[in-house]
């Protein structure tokens, strides 16, 4: 069998072309690896400079060039990044030098014609621009036209000190290079437009968040109720910017004060736009329903008729006659309130009062208890932030040590407030706050109490 020398050209053309590919992609390879080792942890127009840099190096060793500059254009056809072979210049002499060369030198031809142009020689060609001050000789270039989506992504200039270095076999490998290697500049762009939209977009939803905290914390009472005969305080911090931990007070007719603290399902915005119009439903309603079963069941049927996405209140209403200091409270699938005397702590609400969270069953019944608060007596209501609060290895607060802290604290509703908080604090520092912590506190003091 006789091979033709056509035949054999042929073959040896493309794997020659083979084994230029093959060479590229290792390199390609090699710069997306360090891509991804530098995304997140490198400034971006770092990593925007190291594969530009690294495309030079790439088609310079390839073709043999010593030298190299790089553009890279916008659809409009404007540079918007470079490279060139003059590292260290002012912004100011790198934009008259750009412009210079993209106005009348061999890469503003390519830009016009998107062709690779050769010069021979530099000392022959009037595309080839000489530059005032040149650190570096040049008698040959090549500059290669980068297209990316039927447009004009990038120019490619590499130069040479001596005439006529660069040969068809440069200008096929250069071209390969640039194609291959542009989609690794291209990766890097893309990499900073997206981090900067997620920059953009992370303002954004720090703004809202800042909105939405500012409009809850309208939602929360300015400050605690100041009754003689009585001493209160309370606290809201919650895990995120926002949430759906509230608690609210309401002055009465008849000298009652109507105490709440709930808990709405889930965390940050939508925890707190569904808290914010939840307050507003139960101040409403809490004049026109004196006994807490009531509210709670009004309250009930009016979540569960616009409840979405499975969104439910846990709630407790006292309704504290502050000339007697008899209490009627309700408990809607919330912890139960604690008493605290000089006798020791008593968990408050009986078992068969207590029904389910507000919003998940329309029909739910909702018992009512009494109870007197008698002189230095102290309750305390809180959300499930403080005893499921967790440490580093997974243990919960619980109740045990929330109980001893009421114990120990009898003096005044404030104090035990913030010793509860401390403990939490220090008991989950190693893990932080993971769930929204509220506290509503008052004790009965031993003045008689009367209603300002």
């Amino acid at each position: 069998m006789v091979i033709s020398r056509d035949l054999v050209r042929a073959l040896e053309k493309e794997n020659r072309l083979l084994k230029q590919e093959n060479s590229v992609c290792k390199a390609q390879g090699r710069l997306f690896e360090l891509l991804i080792e530098m995304a997140g942890s490198a400034a971006e127009q770092k990593m925007l400079k190291i594969s530009m840099l690294k495309t030079l190096e790439v088609t310079a060793r390839l073709s043999g060039a010593r030298m190299g500059s790089l553009f890279l254009l916008n659809q409009e056809g404007v540079v918007t990044d470079s490279l060139l072979t003059r590292e260290k210049v002012s912004p100011t002499m790198r934009s008259k030098l750009v412009g210079s060369v993209l106005d009348n030198g061999l890469a503003g031809w390519v830009r016009s014609h998107h062709r690779v142009g050769i010069i021979d020689d530099t000392q022959k060609d009037s595309r080839w621009l000489s530059l005032p001050e040149e650190p570096y000789k040049v008698r040959s270039a090549m500059a290669v036209p980068i297209i990316k989506h039927e447009s004009l992504f990038g120019i490619l200039t590499l130069m040479h000190p001596l005439p006529g270095h660069f040969n068809k076999e440069s200008i096929e490998i250069v071209q390969i290079a640039a194609t291959y290697m542009a989609l690794a500049i291209e990766s890097a762009q893309q990499y900073i437009k997206l981090d900067e939209l997620h920059r953009l977009r992370q303002k954004a939803m720090e703004r809202d968040l800042k909105l939405a905290r500012a409009v809850q914390e309208s939602f929360l009472p300015a400050q605690v109720p100041k009754i003689e005969g009585f001493c209160f305080a309370a606290m809201n911090r919650p895990a995120l910017e926002v949430g759906g931990d509230f608690y609210h007070f309401f002055k009465l007719p008849g000298g009652k004060l109507g105490v709440a603290i709930g808990d709405v399902s889930g965390k940050g915005v939508a925890a707190s736009l569904f808290m914010a119009r939840f307050s507003s439903d139960l101040q409403y309603y809490a004049f026109l329903y004196t006994d807490p079963c009531k509210l709670f069941s009004k309250l009930n049927r009016q979540l569960c008729a616009r409840a979405k996405q499975g969104m439910f209140v846990t709630l407790v209403y006292i309704l504290l006659d502050v000339k007697t200091g008899q209490i009627s409270f309700s408990n809607a699938g919330h912890i139960s309130p604690v008493f605290v005397d000089e006798q020791g702590v008593q968990v408050l609400g009986s078992h068969q009062a207590k029904g389910p969270p507000l919003g998940i069953v329309p029909e739910a019944e909702y018992g009512q208890d009494q109870f007197l608060i008698k002189k230095n007596g102290m309750i305390l209501i809180y959300t499930d932030g403080v005893i499921e609060a967790k440490n580093q290895d997974q243990q919960l607060y619980g109740f045990d040590r929330l109980e001893k802290i009421v114990q120990g604290c009898t003096a005044d509703s404030a104090t035990l407030v913030q010793k509860v908080l401390s403990s939490v604090d220090r008991f989950s520092r190693d893990r932080g706050q993971t769930d929204d912590l509220t506290m509503v506190c008052f004790k009965r003091e031993a003045s008689g109490p009367r209603f300002p």
